[in-house]
């Protein structure tokens, strides 16, 4: 299955190249599936939310729009959850909600930090540093 990047996510989510974001939707429009790695979402998060400064709500409004595309294959239950959290936890990144989310879900508990904010956000051991 071909999978898509971030840049690719970013131009079709924000049509600001619209020969792009045409390209993007016409992938779209082929009947073909497409991985979406963690990590270019994670990365798109980062974009939106650094670079161009949109508000969590915003962001997670994105996510929620890549999770509602059929032609998207990723972990959907994981990216849903993800979004509220990000919105709920304003303290952590997204990269932070997704490391704690990944070792519930290993059951690789609890997750050692020197992150305080992470830690008390999340109910995670701190490490004395």
């Amino acid at each position: 299955m071909p999978s898509v990047d971030t840049n690719v996510l970013l131009r079709w989510l924000l049509a600001d190249v619209p020969a792009q974001a045409e390209r993007v939707d016409e992938l779209l429009a082929s009947g073909e599936q497409f991985t979406v790695d963690d990590a270019a979402l994670i990365e798109v998060v980062f974009v939106l939310e650094r670079v161009l400064r949109l508000g969590r709500r915003s962001v997670a409004d994105a996510i929620r729009t890549v999770i509602s595309t059929a032609a998207f294959d990723l972990d959907r239950q994981r990216w849903s959850t993800l979004a509220t959290d990000y919105v709920a936890h304003t303290k952590l990144s997204v990269a932070d909600l997704y490391l704690a989310q990944r070792a519930v879900e290993r059951g690789a508990v609890p997750l050692y930090t020197f992150d305080t904010k992470l830690a008390a956000q999340i109910n995670q051991a701190v490490l004395p540093g």
